[in-house]
């Protein structure tokens, strides 16, 4: 079976920064070079201003230095205090600006992937973990990742910068410095795992709160969710999922308030305790001539401890936000076995298709869904797929657009594999109605061109393709025409259809699109007999020429077919004409009498409700 999961190790912290680092670099250098400048020259201002400026005053008030020098050097670090801030609010404002840039970056990375990837990763839950997390995460921690990282870089900076100026006074300070540094180092570490470790066992349980809260808020639940007593389910779901993200919390919580405890008493406490006891014993030895100096060098190791433990504490928010671009690396590192890997183009139409001894099966399943199926189809034909739900017919439709990977066998088009042909220029040739069909939040012309009309033409277009899909009385009714929002999500003038209505756009995006091979896999299920008769009259008259393939369980709408194709447990049991197929007294022609008993056929040929 295709689609296999190529599993790659997980980066370490330090790859995952630089991961994130070139992600983002990609997306706009800017962001990278403007958040590294404005915080570590932040940063180390900060330093000279706090311990340079803390023994100059030490200095001044116990060595009786020239006060005037004081205040001189006060003005020069309140300018630079300015220049910096200035610089500092030029940086959130590029950065607001910037971000939407970086977050369409990945989050054009990750589209692009998922819509390369075959859709029976859709049906399986790990794979949506791995998107959610890609997606959901990857936008919001990117740059959060970087901001904590320069800070800590930054931090980094001031922190030898505040060293170098306790050194000048007594290099023997410098070893008070080391329990923070490694204390954090150790204690950040794991803090760091166990934050990434938490979010990762999360995120099944933070997905059914999720469905649970969209369910609840979508229009098309509403109606069942107030027939029937669904919502207990739901409500079940929502609090055994919160119920479980609370255990999980409180596993990793209390390592981490232990590992947040140890650094803050242990190492911190050991610093301040053994500097103060050194700082008086020097005091006491040598006598108060440096006490001054000495004093301010107790408020310098402070701040250095601080820092120490800020630069380590942002450089574990850091990694914490970095480690989730292990989620992108690896969604956009997916790779399927047999995934379209073709370069070839499509010339001209696409005509003959043939399968030969194809066969599927879905991830898990313990049976395929179609088992060893060979048919010949030439350009032109008007095909029709029956059966039984689960017969097979949609799967083996989507295993002709190359949605889905087949197991076995090989399908043809022009003579060629169809893994041969680039996957876009593929797909470029049908014309496609699923029975799960969308509409979107969009004007009525770009839900049926899927893309914005550009000229009168494309326009023109549009309305002779609604016409076509007998879609052109709701039309005339619309005040705006083609301009009309689908849909009041987001306009409340907007158009709300029906399922028939809804169906006759999805329809109509195939009139317009003038395919080579037309595929109708239930598109009139919520149409009544006539509309759909006369709809699928309609598509054959205008795809004279082009391959034509409907599903539909209203059997009456088959004997239109040149060919029909009666499918059971993935294999094709009988084909022929109607004629034939009531002929042969099949399974076809038992399903054509059981319908038969609610219509009739009128002398026109129109098929029409019994009385």
């Amino acid at each position: 079976m295709g689609g296999k999961h190529q599993s790659n190790k997980e980066m370490s912290v330090w790859q995952s920064m630089g991961y994130t680092i070139k992600t983002i670099w990609h997306a706009d250098k800017g962001c990278i070079i403007y958040t590294f400048y404005k915080n570590c020259t932040e940063e180390v201002f900060n330093a000279f201003f706090f311990v340079y400026m803390t023994k100059a005053i030490y200095a001044c008030i116990n060595d009786r230095a020239p006060y005037s020098e004081l205040v001189k050097l006060i003005v020069f670090f309140c300018s630079l205090h300015i220049i910096i801030h200035l610089a500092s609010a030029g940086h959130a404002y590029y950065i607001r600006l910037k971000t939407p840039k970086v977050y369409r970056y990945i989050f054009d990375k990750v589209i692009t992937k998922a819509t390369a990837i075959e859709l029976t990763r859709y049906e399986e839950p790990d794979f949506y973990n791995k998107f959610s997390r890609a997606l959901d995460e990857c936008l919001n921690k990117a740059m959060d990742g970087l901001a904590n990282l320069a800070q800590s870089l930054g931090l980094i900076l001031a922190v030898f910068c505040a060293i170098g100026i306790i050194a000048t006074v007594d290099p023997w300070l410098i070893l008070f410095i080391f329990p923070p540094v490694i204390g954090s180092l150790i204690c950040g570490d794991k803090e760091n795992k166990m934050h990434f470790e938490l979010r990762k066992m999360e995120t099944p349980d933070r997905r059914v709160t999720d469905y649970v809260k969209r369910v609840f808020y979508e229009k098309k639940y509403a109606g069942e969710i107030r027939l029937y007593g669904i919502r207990n389910i739901l409500f079940k779901k929502h609090i055994e999922s919160y119920k479980n993200r609370y255990a999980i919390n409180v596993k990793y919580r209390k390592k981490i308030a232990l590992y947040q405890f140890l650094n803050a008493v242990v190492f911190f406490g050991l610093t301040y305790f053994s500097s103060y006891m050194y700082i008086t014993f020097v005091i006491k030895a040598t006598g108060t001539s440096r006490i001054g100096a000495y004093v301010a060098m107790l408020s310098a190791i402070g701040f250095v401890s601080w820092q120490v433990k800020e630069a380590v504490q942002k450089s574990i928010e850091a990694g914490k936000y970095c480690l989730y671009m292990n989620n992108l690396k690896d969604f956009l590192e997916y790779e399927s076995d047999k995934a379209y890997k073709g370069d070839k183009k499509i010339e001209g139409v696409l005509g003959d298709i043939e399968f030969s001894h194809v066969s599927f099966t879905y991830e898990g399943a313990k049976s395929p869904v179609i088992k060893d199926l060979s048919l010949f189809i030439k350009r032109g034909e008007r095909i029709a797929l029956v059966g039984e739900n689960g017969a097979g017919k949609t799967t083996l439709i989507k295993l002709l657009m190359g949605l889905y990977p087949i197991t076995e066998g090989e399908i043809k088009a022009n003579g060629c594999n169809i893994n041969e042909f680039e996957p876009e220029d593929y797909h470029e040739h049908f014309g496609t109605v699923f029975q799960d069909l969308q509409i979107f939040a969009l004007p009525l012309s770009e839900n049926v061109l899927m893309r914005a009309p550009e000229t009168e033409e494309e326009r023109e277009l549009v309305v002779d393709a609604l016409i076509k899909a007998q879609f052109g009385d709701k039309l005339a009714t619309l005040e705006k025409g083609i301009d009309t929002m689908v849909t009041k999500e987001f306009d409340d003038q907007g158009f709300v259809c029906s399922g028939g209505q809804a169906q006759k756009i999805a329809i109509a995006r195939v009139f317009a699109k003038n395919p080579d091979i037309v595929i109708l896999d239930e598109p009139s299920s919520a149409l009544d007999p006539i509309a759909e008769y006369n709809m699928y009259n309609n598509m054959l008259q205008v795809s004279e020429g082009k391959t034509v393939f409907f599903i539909s369980h209203r059997l009456s709408s088959a004997r239109i077919a040149d060919k029909i194709y009666f499918l059971e447990h993935g294999q094709i049991k009988e084909s022929g004409t109607h004629d034939e197929l009531m002929a042969l007294d099949g399974s076809y022609a038992a399903m054509f009498r059981l319908q038969a008993k609610n219509y009739q056929e009128s002398g026109r040929g129109e098929v029409v409700l019994h009385a």
